[in-house]
């Protein structure tokens, strides 16, 4: 097992350091930039993968748009982060399904926090075993709101769903506990990625992460490629939300799998 690996099951993430061509990188950048001034839709695409805009201001609806729209985004997941993904988790993925996209904005000193989270909590699978990569556009800080992880978090099961901008647990959760306001004070370590845009940080969909405010760039950008990386069936429950699920008619057991769900 690589040591890679290795610290990922330690700790529930990884950061890749330069592994990513900054000219392919450069080239999402200005795809996106000239979609996200003329991109309105907000229809949920039924028979592709989608991607999500989503602004961190309190009140701005997501967009969507589809990989036929952003060429130059599935051409990196394709060509880049999956050949790395692979190598990196060979021991441990069974596959690659693509699950979810988005791509997250904090403008300067209007974005909010995303409070303390985990992804599972979100998603009605089960098993319920995915990585998130996160890619940012640009150089990012801890004062323009790079993700902090509690280390080895994704140990401790899946918790409460909750609001992600005012930490107001979702009407359904009775049962799961709520991650910690400060997972420090519970005696996590927590480590701040500051990243440049060739880099990419992996992390299990269990472990706790969080984002600040951007008090320092114009726009702190960033790209969350999600995946499956074993078969799943569809598990709802009440306080799941993503914007996948309005893709999909499934019942509970069916296999989860479709055309918005490619294997890579």
């Amino acid at each position: 097992m690589s040591n890679y690996l290795n610290n990922f099951e330690r700790d529930g993430v990884i950061l890749l350091k330069d592994v990513l061509p900054s000219e392919a990188i450069l080239a999402v950048k200005d795809e996106y930039d000239k979609l996200d001034k003329v991109l309105t839709n907000r229809d949920i695409l039924k028979d592709e993968p989608l991607i999500v805009f989503w602004k961190h201001v309190v009140g701005e609806q997501k967009r969507i748009c589809s990989f036929k729209s952003f060429p130059t985004l599935w051409s990196l997941i394709d060509k880049h982060i999956t050949p790395i993904m692979k190598k990196t988790f060979k021991d441990k993925i069974k596959k690659l399904q693509l699950l979810e996209t988005i791509i997250f904005s904090k403008p300067l000193e209007t974005s909010n926090i995303l409070h303390w989270h985990q992804d599972v909590s979100y998603f009605p699978l089960k098993p319920n075993n995915q990585i998130a990569i996160w890619i940012p556009f640009e150089s990012v800080t801890k004062e323009s709101g790079a993700l902090n992880y509690a280390l080895g978090s994704h140990k401790e099961g899946a918790r409460a769903s909750l609001n992600l901008h005012t930490r107001k647990l979702f009407n359904s959760e009775d049962t799961r506990s709520p991650i910690p306001e400060d997972p420090e004070k519970s005696g996590f370590k927590v480590k701040c990625m500051e990243m440049n845009s060739t880099d990419m940080v992996c992390h299990s969909g269990y472990t706790w992460h969080y984002s600040g405010a951007n008090k320092k760039t114009k726009e702190r950008r960033g790209l969350s490629v999600r995946f499956i990386i074993e078969d799943a069936v569809y598990d709802p429950r009440k306080g799941q939300g993503a914007a996948f699920t309005e893709q999909i008619d499934f019942k509970k057991g069916d296999k989860f799998e479709g055309k918005p769900f490619p294997s890579l």
